[in-house]
């Protein structure tokens, strides 16, 4: 029996950002991450790790810098023409972080959630509107909303607009950057519910990329660590939460406050000193190297390489403790 094509495969995908002087932003820095068709791979790590820029990067939205993407198998272009977007439209999407200001606050509800099909299906006027109503329907929304302009709305409603524009078209892959981050902590569940349950119902599959660590594990199969632009460690999300392998994820998932109020006054507070150094001089060894309550003389010379764990082939650590 064949072994299934992943949906999608990054191989050494690499986004710098020139600077003046020959310089350049180290922003994502030869990942390699495969992601298998109905999953969903949860990308954590702090404010300024590339995991946006790694997501812009994969669905084309960035032009690669270096290395490839494939698509079920085949390559996507280094730098995607109009061509390219209206193809890849139809397969994969982006919600966005900010539902304040990924909306065009010149447009109605309407036109910002069937501009896409209305580019692409050559629905008429009629059909496009009803479309538009049910998708409104399906996110939680009432379709007479489709008048109303982004500034009438909480921000728990917009990034439901968001997610109605990105899922009309009905996308195989869905790059989600930070989807809850800018919401109330009561709306938040409320939308990776949405999430779940049209995952579930269309066959999605999903990158999640998110700061809360507890939200992460609940809603992936998978969960990857980049720290610097480089991943640190991937494997199935409880094993990561529950037992992480890298001293970065240790520490990150240490800093995660815990859900009971009491039992966070209790325990004993982690946090991980210093800031992440600059992503423009990145010179040898570990990146983690500096601020590692491990780091050896090897880790400051040697750069780590992301390998299977002998004991869980499932897991891949990038640390000089494992390999």
């Amino acid at each position: 029996m064949s072994k299934a094509i992943p949906l999608v495969v990054s191989d050494k995908l690499t986004k710098f950002f020139p600077l003046p002087r020959g310089k350049k932003v180290h922003a994502v820095d030869g990942v390699d991450l495969t992601i298998h068709e109905r999953e969903i791979v949860g990308l954590v790590g702090e404010s300024g790790s590339g995991k946006t820029t790694f997501g812009k990067t994969l669905i084309g939205l960035l032009p690669k810098t270096d290395g490839t993407v494939k698509y079920r198998g085949k390559a996507l272009p280094q730098k995607y023409g109009p061509a390219d977007f209206k193809r890849q439209a139809k397969t994969m999407q982006m919600i966005f972080q900010d539902p304040y200001s990924s909306l065009n606050p010149r447009m109605t509800v309407e036109e910002i959630v069937g501009e896409g099909l209305k580019l692409y299906s050559g629905q008429s006027s009629s059909d496009l509107r009803d479309t538009v109503a049910s998708w409104l329907s399906r996110v939680g929304l009432e379709p007479d909303y489709m008048s109303r302009y982004p500034h009438e709305f909480s921000g728990g409603q917009r990034q439901r607009i968001g997610i109605a524009r990105a899922l009309i078209l009905e996308p195989e892959f869905v790059v989600c950057d930070e989807p809850i981050s800018a919401l109330d902590v009561s709306v938040q569940a409320q939308v990776v519910n949405l999430l779940e349950e049209l995952k579930q119902s269309m066959g999605l599959t999903l990158l999640f990329i998110a700061h809360d660590l507890s939200m992460v594990r609940y809603i992936s199969d998978r969960m990857a660590v980049m720290y610097l632009g480089a991943l640190a460690e991937i494997g199935p999300a409880h094993d990561v939460f529950f037992s992480p392998k890298h001293p970065y994820t240790e520490i990150l998932i240490a800093s995660n406050p815990e859900p009971d109020p009491e039992l966070e006054r209790k325990r004993l507070s982690t946090t991980i000193t210093g800031e992440i150094p600059s992503p423009v001089d990145i010179g040898a060894g570990c990146r983690f190297a500096g601020r590692c309550p491990h780091s050896m003389d090897r880790c400051r010379v040697e750069t780590p390489l992301l390998k299977p764990l002998a004991d869980q082939p499932d897991r891949y650590v990038a640390c000089h403790l494992y390999n």
